[in-house]
């Protein structure tokens, strides 16, 4: 746990006694108390394209700095057999469902053979009902007239059977078209962890592999985001996380501009522990509008008090065990103090002394 301390507005008082003690004269002063946290800068948004599955990088087609559009793919993972698999069974739903079609030559073929049945039939019936006509008068004799009922009869069952050749057609080709879009649909949804995407439009940050080269398991293939605005992913100390809460002022710096400070505003706490850490991520959103580079490490100050009148005292005055040395007069001795908030320059005194005390950096000869 790592609390920072800034002294506004100090003025450090040094006395150099005869004995060339170095003295400090402890006073209240304003002060900002900050928590310390640590991290990186990142893209507002961005997402880390991963493979579903261990699998070769077949393709890349973007490079680190490209501008990219939403569901532009990004690259390609597997084989190229497994590519033409989608083409094959993409092709074969087009074929079955245009054999589902009424015009389809499997279909149409079908409808002339039930036409010409149809009027065959009509014909059969026709001539079986003169035929038992003139059988009735006796101009043919009764076995034409039941020839020619037989004949009509078949006929019927001719027309009959090519209906229903054509009724069982229509149901095996819409169900080919439903195994061939099951087909599709399964291997598509393989292939789709296969085929990376941009969720958004921004630009490309990152990419981790050649082609040719292994992704494991949920290894990151490329790394995308938004530019323009950006966010810091920051680890808070569990001890600390309680006094973190939105709308926090955080100051950070970044090796990338040495020496500069930047601002951003706390707007997000991630309330689960990560234990290897023993902390808890929080994110903030960053003011400024400088070149920033994504994963680039970050320390920070989350302020939490400002404008604290306090005691304070340099820390190279703190002895072992929270005590200092107190001169009283030419005497110097030993004192306990409670101690607040701390950095490696300045200590918050709580307790043990008052305003105008002098303390010894060393113990005098």
């Amino acid at each position: 746990m790592k609390t920072w301390l800034t002294i506004t507005g100090m003025t450090i008082l040094f006395i150099a006694c005869k004995s060339k003690t170095v003295t400090y004269t402890v006073q209240a002063r304003t002060l900002n108390e900050a928590v310390y946290a640590s991290g990186e800068i990142m893209p507002e948004a961005y997402y880390f394209l991963k493979a579903n599955s261990a699998d070769l990088l077949l393709k890349v087609l973007v490079k680190e700095g490209d501008t990219v559009r939403q569901n532009q793919v990004l690259a390609v993972l597997g084989t190229p057999g497994q590519l033409e698999q989608v083409d094959i069974l993409q092709r074969q739903v087009a074929l079955a469902g245009a054999n589902t079609q009424e015009n389809s030559a499997p279909l149409t073929e079908l409808k002339k053979r039930i036409a010409l049945a149809q009027t065959q039939q009509e014909q059969d019936a026709v001539n079986a009902n003169r035929y038992t006509e003139l059988a009735q008068s006796k101009a043919v004799s009764e076995k034409e007239a039941e020839q020619a009922r037989i004949q009509a009869a078949t006929s019927a069952t001719q027309y009959k059977t090519l209906q229903d050749q054509y009724y069982t057609m229509q149901n095996d080709l819409s169900a080919k078209l439903l195994q061939a879009r099951q087909q599709l649909t399964a291997t598509a949804q393989e292939r789709e962890g296969k085929v990376l995407k941009s969720p958004v439009s921004g630009r490309v940050y990152k990419v981790y592999l050649k082609p040719g080269e292994l992704a494991q398991l949920n290894d990151p293939v490329v790394m995308v985001g938004q530019p323009g605005s950006f966010k810091l992913e920051l680890l808070v100390d569990e001890r600390d996380i309680s006094k973190i809460h939105s709308g926090q002022q955080v100051y950070f710096e970044t090796d990338v501009y040495k020496d500069k400070q930047f601002a951003a505003t706390i707007n997000k706490i991630i309330p689960l522990l990560q234990k290897e850490s023993r902390s808890f991520q929080v994110e903030a959103a960053v003011q400024d509008t400088a070149l920033f580079y994504p994963q680039s490490s970050v320390e920070a100050n989350i302020v939490i008090r400002e404008h604290v009148t306090a005691l304070v005292v340099p820390a190279n005055y703190l002895l072992k065990g929270d005590s200092v040395y107190l001169q009283q007069g030419q005497a110097i001795q030993k004192t306990a103090i409670v101690a607040g908030i701390r950095n490696g320059d300045w200590i918050e005194v709580k307790s043990g002394l008052k305003a105008g005390d002098i303390i010894a950096l060393k113990e005098a000869p």
